[in-house]
């Protein structure tokens, strides 16, 4: 795959975990009071980020963990140099699926066999 695709698609991914990320950081603003970091110093800092973002996260649907969870495994195959193929067959997904779904990590044959057992 081209490298200005697999950027293109990279910047996709982005833009998706940001826009679940935003959804629930907006509903959470309204339930959290804020608090002046310019008080608070090394390791309270940081237990405060990660309280929050254990926060964020457990505000999630289900379906958005799922998602966020495709998101951020897409990026991954993206840094390892290993996205764009199948995860089940090994085959390279199709250019346009991964146009269309990003995060998609199995090829149409793969994916449609997956659902087919579901049913």
């Amino acid at each position: 795959m081209r490298k200005r695709t697999l950027e293109s698609i990279e910047k996709k991914l982005i833009q998706k975990k940001q826009q679940i990320l935003e959804t629930i950081e907006g509903e959470l603003a309204n339930e959290i009071e804020g608090v002046e970091s310019e008080t608070i110093t090394g390791d309270i800092v940081d237990e405060a980020n990660s309280s929050y973002e254990h926060l964020i996260y457990s505000s999630l649907t289900v379906k958005e963990q799922e998602k966020l969870s495709e998101i951020n495994e897409a990026l991954n195959r993206l840094n390892e140099g290993i996205f764009g193929r199948c995860v089940v067959c090994g085959k390279p997904i199709d250019e346009k699926r991964l146009r269309a779904i990003p995060e998609a990590k199995m090829c149409i044959a793969c994916k449609a066999k997956q659902e087919r057992r579901k049913n």
